[in-house]
């Protein structure tokens, strides 16, 4: 199959690295704000890794694409995406997706590692194989949005946030099973947590440890399905 990567970048001192071996592989380092980043792999077996220091920086990867510059062809997914951020204020987005008409498919891996405060994650997966998504954030007043969906393999998330005030939304859906680790940490505000997991087929599972510093306590939803 025939590979594409397409990559826009805006006012920030970056370093890339290529490698073409059988998949896409893309090493990003970059060090200053305001960064306006997007990366597109659009076949399977996709690898993206990103090292960012500095605030306000807006950041999207589309591996296999959707969200939605929508791909039809039939590639069986098996991306990888790793993050590290050093900074406040920023904008990260991750979709991972894979047609797979022709059945089988392998598994997607997204890891979030974000130092700073107000950060902003959206992670979402799709497909028939696997998805494995982690997600930490040492800061406050954070925003997660995790979606996983999949008629194949095991949907893991495992978040852990410290710091005031973050809202956590995390979604799992299809059939197979799914399971979630959750620890949310606050030294004054109110955290809150929505968990879904609707799985039709099989199992669900989750823990969640948080400690709320609040009188008026913190939220907690969980809503399972199967």
């Amino acid at each position: 199959m025939r590979q594409y990567t397409t990559i826009v970048l805006a006012l920030a001192a970056i370093l890339l690295t290529f490698s073409n071996a059988s998949a896409n592989e893309i090493y990003i380092t970059q060090a200053g704000d305001n960064l306006d980043l997007e990366v597109t792999q659009t076949a399977e077996d996709q690898y993206v890794s990103l090292s960012s220091t500095g605030p306000n920086n807006d950041i999207t990867i589309r591996q296999g694409m959707h969200d939605d510059g929508t791909i039809d062809s039939d590639e069986t997914g098996g991306h990888e995406a790793y993050w590290t951020v050093n900074g406040d204020g920023n904008t990260v987005y991750s979709y991972q997706t894979d047609t797979n008409r022709g059945g089988g498919g392998s598994p997607h891996h997204i890891a979030n590692i974000i130092d700073g405060d107000g950060n902003f994650v959206k992670h979402t997966q799709m497909g028939k194989a696997g998805h494995d998504g982690f997600v930490e954030i040492d800061g406050d007043n954070n925003f997660v949005d995790l979606y996983q969906r999949g008629n194949g393999g095991q949907k893991w998330a495992d978040v852990y946030l410290t710091g005031d005030d973050h809202v956590v939304d995390v979604d799992q859906r299809g059939s197979q099973s799914a399971s979630a680790a959750i620890d949310l940490t606050n030294s004054g505000g109110a955290y809150s947590l929505d968990l879904s997991q609707n799985v039709t087929t099989s199992s669900d599972s989750f823990s969640i440890t948080g400690t709320c510093a609040t009188l008026g306590g913190c939220s907690v939803t969980v809503n399972r399905n199967n």
